[in-house]
């Protein structure tokens, strides 16, 4: 009877050594971290029923994770099991998921004053973490689309960035000075422009996360949403855009937002925009007096 390390070692050799180093590093450590650890190696596929998901689920909340953590576990065991039963070592019925649900959208953002403070933090810490740090800054990059930057995904002449593989769309992310200063500092390795200890970079180093500390950007705040993390410079990206009158599709396209609906979640942050944009109409009714009323034809 097939074990969950049976079903495990197929998905990691036929669906997952396929897939990015990152990605690899990433779903092993869960399946190692919270699956094994949980149910053990020598688990029988044919026993994991609903109730063992539920109270599997309810162990992953108990140790802390976030709802977006407890998500990830979950659709990572169901995914294997999925698996498990396309290849026939598994052919009994699967069991419910019954995936929590939870609003994750980080709404905060980062003061001018306090992206200063930051960088200023990171540059007597880490010219490295600097430098990553003001690249997200001015790109809205995720930290692993930064990760994953190799020489030929820079365009000096056009000054532009060749974003490829991500979770969302091919784009070509235009630079600005700042942004092109650091990858001209960092682009001097032929296979990933930014490394650390001459290995790349799979995830945000410690010296980001005290440096945060340091600068007191998450003092007595309690909701993750609002925390500062690395990922809070990309929104910082598209608040400072938009604040700055740059329209939703221009932002959504930079970042690369499958729908604009993902990108009217900074929308609040340009209430003027829409009466700006009406205004300007007024160019168009030049010719009429809006203060007299227009006399009625006669009928034919």
């Amino acid at each position: 009877m097939a074990t969950i390390s049976d079903a495990w070692d197929l998905y990691s050799k036929l669906i997952l050594a396929s897939t990015s180093s990152r990605s690899i590093l990433t779903e092993t450590g869960r399946w190692q971290k919270h699956v094994v650890k949980y149910f053990g190696q020598e688990f029988k596929v044919a026993e994991i029923t609903n109730k063992k998901i539920l109270l599997f689920r309810t162990n992953l909340i108990k140790k802390g994770l976030s709802p977006q953590t407890v998500a990830h576990c979950l659709s990572l065991l169901r995914r294997v099991l999925h698996r498990a039963q396309q290849w026939d070592i598994f052919t009994g019925k699967l069991p419910s998921f019954d995936m929590p649900k939870f609003d994750n959208k980080r709404v905060r953002f980062l003061t001018k004053t306090e992206a200063n403070l930051l960088l200023q933090e990171l540059s007597l810490k880490s010219p490295l973490w600097h430098d990553i740090s003001l690249l997200a800054l001015h790109t809205g990059l995720r930290a692993g689309e930064i990760f994953d930057l190799r020489p030929s995904h820079f365009d000096r002449n056009n000054s532009a960035l060749y974003i490829f593989d991500t979770k969302s769309n091919n784009r070509t992310v235009p630079l600005n000075a700042a942004s092109l200063a650091v990858l001209e500092r960092n682009c001097r390795s032929s296979d990933f422009i930014f490394k650390e200890r001459e290995q790349q970079i799979y995830q945000v180093s410690r010296i980001f996360r005290d440096a945060v500390a340091f600068c007191g950007l998450n003092i007595k705040i309690k909701d993750r949403r609002q925390k500062v993390v690395f990922h809070t410079l990309r929104h910082t990206f598209a608040s400072w855009l938009v604040q700055s009158g740059t329209p939703l599709v221009v932002v959504g396209q930079l970042l690369g937002h499958k729908t604009l609906q993902i990108t009217m979640r900074y929308a609040h942050l340009a209430p003027s925009q829409g009466a700006s944009a009406v205004k300007i109409l007024e160019q168009f009714s030049s010719y009429v007096n809006v203060d007299t009323p227009i006399p009625k034809q006669p009928k034919t």
